[in-house]
């Protein structure tokens, strides 16, 4: 099988492009930085797509993990057309231009934002959940999985959509990482009475999950939400990173909330603090997976430098 992996520069990219390495998998990202030697590299701009210009190749499998992810400080005027116009627009014209080169399956990174940004409590998420993204981030990919469903009904390829939660590892970026900056400094953290409950997913974990998408023939015009089996506390999340060295201070989680709003940071709270779980049954039943660590031993293993 051939398959083409979009984003393969980035954090999930070179870890799924290792993954694959045995078969015949093809890397393409914005700027060469090859991570594997092993595998094919394509140069290519996405947006450019949209100018009509082709990637090169012909592929069964297109991987797309590229993506216009959440920015800090953005400058865009309007942030939610630039979303669209990568997430949205780009995906469903790279699955129409690959369908059109000889592509199969087309296997589309979403994201859990598209149910949105927390559960209540004692509630899952789950594939029946109505989706109800809060972020321009979360509807540009809900917009994008409605519009690769009507092509794929229309062309005839198969789609398979996966929506990870936050995803964790070894240089891990986003808000993952700047936890790790935190607990780098060694300065004490608020969180030590934050007792909510959060799904995760290794990035070991979802890498194995997306090859299994690759391949398996029951994975076709599925969605599947995927997590670690675990669910933890970000109190918890910090003190199995540390080993156990992180001081953490018992600051309640109501006046941490209000702080971070005061200084406009509502969604970090959202983060940091609401419970977000994911049901992962029906990739574990469609699919016969079984996630290959638990959060835990893999937090473990993170290097705090």
């Amino acid at each position: 099988m051939t398959i083409l992996v979009t984003g393969a520069t980035g954090f999930i990219g070179r870890a799924l492009i290792s993954r694959l390495a045995k078969d015949k998998v093809t890397g393409l990202a914005r700027s060469l930085k090859p991570c594997s030697k092993s595998v094919n590299w394509v140069q290519f701009d996405l947006e450019n797509i949209l100018d009509s210009k082709e990637i090169p190749g012909k592929y069964e499998t297109v991987v797309h993990l590229a993506a216009r992810a959440h920015i800090l400080n953005e400058t865009s005027d309007d942030p939610l057309a630039e979303f669209l116009r990568f997430n949205r627009d780009v995906s469903i014209e790279l699955a129409r231009q690959m369908f059109y080169q000889g592509m199969k399956r087309f296997v589309f990174i979403s994201s859990i934002g598209v149910n949105g940004a927390k559960t209540e409590k004692g509630d899952v998420f789950n594939e029946s959940s109505t989706p109800r993204p809060e972020t321009d981030y979360g509807k540009s990919k809900l917009e994008a999985e409605l519009g690769l469903k009507a092509l794929s009904e229309e062309l005839g390829f198969e789609l398979v959509i996966i929506r990870p939660p936050l995803v964790y590892g070894e240089g891990a970026p986003g808000n993952f990482g700047k936890l790790m900056k935190l607990l780098q400094i060694g300065l004490p953290l608020p969180f030590g009475a934050v007792n909510n409950k959060k799904s995760y997913v290794s990035v070991t974990n979802l890498v194995d999950f997306i090859a299994t998408c690759c391949l398996h023939s029951d994975a076709k015009n599925q969605t599947f939400l995927v997590a670690d089996d675990d669910v933890t506390s970000t109190k918890e999340l910090l003190v199995n990173l540390s080993n156990n060295k992180v001081v953490l201070l018992p600051v309640p989680s109501g006046l941490l909330h209000t702080i971070l709003c005061l200084v406009g940071r509502k969604a970090m709270s959202t983060q940091l603090l609401s419970d977000l779980v994911i049901d992962n049954t029906h990739a574990k039943q469609v699919l016969g997976w079984q996630p290959l660590e638990s959060t835990k031993d893999a937090l473990n293993s993170i290097k705090i430098n």
